[in-house]
This record gives C-alpha cells, structure tokens and sequence, in this order.
C-alpha cells in the first residue's frame, strides 16, 4: 500500500536533491574539523543497530584513544550542550547516551542537537579528547564527519528500499557514496558467501568501498535492578517482551526460542514509560516476568517506584555485535585512517 505514495515520494525526493545539491556546490554551508570525526549512520529512518555498532567501536577503540560520544540526546527535555554522568538522567541525555556512559564510564558523553557547535564545545570543554563518535546525523550535512559508517540491514537493505513516505529513506540510494564504509547489519547465522558477495556486488555499483556483514549474538539476561527479588528467570517461563525501540522483531524471533511464550509489547521509540504504561503492562503480563532492551532499561529504571509497587520482575537481554567478515579488516580501515588523520596533524 505504501507504494501507492510513490508521487509523494518524488516530491519529497526532490526537495533532498535540491537540499543535497545546495550542500554540495557550497551554498548551504558544512563545517569540517581537523579532528578525527567517526560518524556512524543509515539512509533508512531506524532500527539499523547504530548503537549496538557505536557501542563496538567503544569497545575496540577506548583502550587507545580517548573518545567522546557525540548524540542528538533525542526526545530529551533539554536540546542545550551537556556532558553525561553516571547520575544524568534520560530526560536531560537522553536513552542512548545513558547507556553508553553506564556501559563506560571511562569515557566522555556529549550531547547536543547542534551538532557543529557540541563538536566546537567538546574541542574546548574536554581538551583531551582525541575522537569524537557521533551515532547519527548521515542527513545532517552541516557537519562533514571525516569517516563515515553507513548501516543498512540484510532484510531491507537501502537499495532495495523507498524514499519516505513510501518507504523508510530519508535520502537518496546514491548518497552512500558519501560514506567510507558499509555495514550490512542482522544477518542471520545461515548467510551464505554467494548472498554476502551478491550484496557486496549491489552496494558497490554506488561506489567502491569496503562492505562488511555482522550479527547480534544474546547474552545472558541480567536483572533491571540487582536487588531485585527474582535474579534469574526460571525455565519453562512465559514472559513479555516489552519494547520502545525502532524495531523488535529479531529479539522476539530469538526469544520465542528460549522460552515457552512470549508476548510482545511494543512502544513507540525512545518511548517515556508513564504510571498508567506499567499498569497497562502489568495487566497483560502473565508470570510477572519482562524482558526488555538495555536502551529500554535506562528508562525504566527511572520509574522504579512503580515497577516495585506492582511487583513486576524486569530483566534486560544484553546484544552484541559479532563480525561476519573479518572483523579485523573493518577495525583496520578505521584505524588506518585514524594514523592518518594523527600524521597529519602532527
């Protein structure tokens, strides 16, 4: 049905050519730093795994360089410049960049929903910085981040898909070529060499560029709050899915095989869960027993009146990203162009 918005889709196309052209002839101003800027982005309007894939390169690059995460902190209640602390709250970060700075304390988080002016502010507020991470803001050409990380997904990659409203892009297929890399995110265990070389083959009549695949592999769930009264889940349970992110389907697919049912209660993303949300959900909960993301949790446990009152148990069901191609090829062309960027500015 959605195909039916084709002619909207046109017009909205246009109006991005237009927007993209003025970028590019200089007319509409961009702003490029002489600092190593990773930006890590999608065509499409969600539910890529930038953060899951954020939160990796967190992982791999900490240990050498001192990093800054740089978000819009969106549906927070303050679109000013701060730096998080493991106290800050979502309503002032926002979801995402709680986590990161829970997962790692050890580095700076930032936000700000201009993002040319957070970098400035970064340069100056945390002068030891030696790169700035921004999970998203591929359309937000006011900054020209020197290295980008496209995402797109094996069950609707970019160039199987549609400009808004008659599909999920936000841009053009053609503007990967403004990317150094892709990543062909969710795929599943049984991907075969002939679908990745297939895949590789479509991304790359864009533009040569490397082109990686990765999976989420689920780790052992772990309770919301450690004091809970139920520590673990008991075999055999049913319980609730319980979701505000862009898209749960692979969760729930993994889910239904580990346990018995599973019920699936899916908000809005970044949705605030409210009093009348969690009666709502212990309502439809049948054991007591919920799982939920680790984004999902940094809002829930900002309500855990409520949750202790209705005696819900809470548990969050940790991802991580695992490469199927050679993981040390994707960290090596960032890192080659990290040496890079440290030579010149040497």
């Amino acid at each position: 049905m959605r195909l039916l918005l084709l002619p909207l889709a046109w017009i909205y196309g246009c109006i991005i050519r237009f927007r993209n052209f003025c970028y590019d002839r200089g007319w509409l101003k961009s702003f490029a730093f002489d600092f190593p800027i990773v930006l890590i982005g999608n065509l499409s309007t969600g539910g890529t795994g930038k953060t899951p894939h954020t939160d990796l390169l967190i992982q791999h690059l900490k240990s050498h360089k001192k990093i800054t995460t740089l978000s819009r902190g969106y549906k927070r209640t303050y679109t000013g410049f701060g730096i998080a602390t493991e106290k800050s709250l979502v309503e002032d970060i926002g979801d995402e960049p709680k986590m990161y700075k829970q997962k790692h304390p050890d580095i700076e988080v930032a936000v700000h929903a201009d993002r040319v002016e957070g970098v400035y502010l970064i340069l100056q507020d945390e002068p030891d910085t030696q790169l700035i991470l921004m999970d998203d803001g591929f359309q937000h050409r006011r900054i020209k981040a020197g290295y980008n990380i496209l995402l797109t997904t094996f069950d609707k990659p970019f160039y199987k898909d549609y400009l808004l409203p008659a599909g999920n892009l936000r841009e053009h297929r053609s503007a990967v070529r403004r990317a150094q890399t892709v990543i062909v995110t969710k795929c599943p265990d049984t991907i075969t060499e002939e679908q990745m070389t297939e895949m590789r083959t479509a991304i790359q009549r864009y533009k040569q560029l490397p082109v990686h695949f990765t999976r989420y592999t689920y780790l052992q769930p772990r309770p919301l709050f450690a004091d809970q009264p139920m520590q673990s889940i008991p075999a055999q349970s049913a319980v609730t899915l319980l979701t505000g992110i862009a898209g749960n389907k692979q969760l729930k697919a993994y889910l239904n095989k580990q346990y018995s049912q599973i019920k699936a209660m899916a908000f809005a993303d970044h949705h605030y869960f409210t009093p009348s949300d969690l009666q709502r959900i212990a309502a439809q909960t049948q054991d007591g027993i919920i799982i939920t993301t680790e984004k999902d949790a940094m809002r829930l446990m900002e309500v855990r009146e409520g949750i202790d009152v209705l005696q819900l148990a809470i548990f969050v069901q940790p991802v991580a990203v695992e490469c199927i191609s050679n993981e040390q090829a994707l960290l090596h062309d960032l890192e080659t162009w990290l040496s890079t960027m440290q030579t010149a500015a040497v």
